[in-house]
């Protein structure tokens, strides 16, 4: 009985190292791939057009803010000021400047939303190349050597032979950039103005 047991064992434990040669894990640099591509300048250029845009609309309603803001204080000073008058007049402040925090937000959340909808063909293409040179080398898995600007991965250490970052750019059809090493930070940092 312990020898049947033990053939079995040793039996689960030859299956499970054979299974473990045979599932291959290869990485890349989702992030370095992404902002080498062509399309980012255009995006780069026109979220900064859009941001712009957005930007001159919250000066336009601070400017707005700041003359009525004026106003009141000066108001407020008069010896025989209206009461009526300058409540009036600082309900219109406090409904501005909650106008102004309100478009502020709404800016931002715009801002990056339309970031988004402009970077998420880029990814969906350079993801669709990965899994493309994934199934052609026979990978069963394929990781992100670096996930944030912090530098923190998924793939804390590899063989470099496992790095299929070469084979995507080929794939993609666009010139690879030389190519990061684990202590370089990621290209997307370098001219964004936000993390992704």
């Amino acid at each position: 009985m312990k020898r049947r047991l033990m053939m079995m064992v040793v039996a689960l434990f030859m299956y499970g190292a054979t299974q473990a040669q045979d599932f291959k894990i290869g990485f890349t640099y989702l992030e370095f791939i992404v902002y080498s591509m062509p399309e980012i300048e255009g995006i780069r250029s026109e979220v900064k057009t859009y941001e712009g845009q957005l930007g001159s609309n919250v000066q336009a309603k601070q400017t707005t803010f700041q003359t009525k803001y004026s106003e009141l204080q000066a108001m407020a000073q008069q010896p025989n000021a209206n009461q009526a008058a300058v409540k009036e007049k600082e309900n219109e402040v406090i409904r501005l400047d909650k106008e102004l925090k309100d478009y502020t937000a709404q800016a931002q959340q715009a801002l990056q939303a339309k970031e988004a909808t402009l970077m998420n063909p880029v990814y969906a293409k350079v993801q669709t190349a990965i899994e493309e040179v994934r199934k052609e080398l026979g990978y069963n898995m394929i990781l992100n050597m670096r996930v944030s600007a912090s530098g923190d991965g998924i793939v804390l250490a590899a063989d470099d032979s496992l790095n299929i970052t070469e084979q995507v750019f080929a794939k993609l059809g666009v010139e690879m950039p030389k190519q990061p090493s684990p202590g370089d930070a990621p290209a997307e940092t370098a001219d964004t103005g936000n993390d992704k």
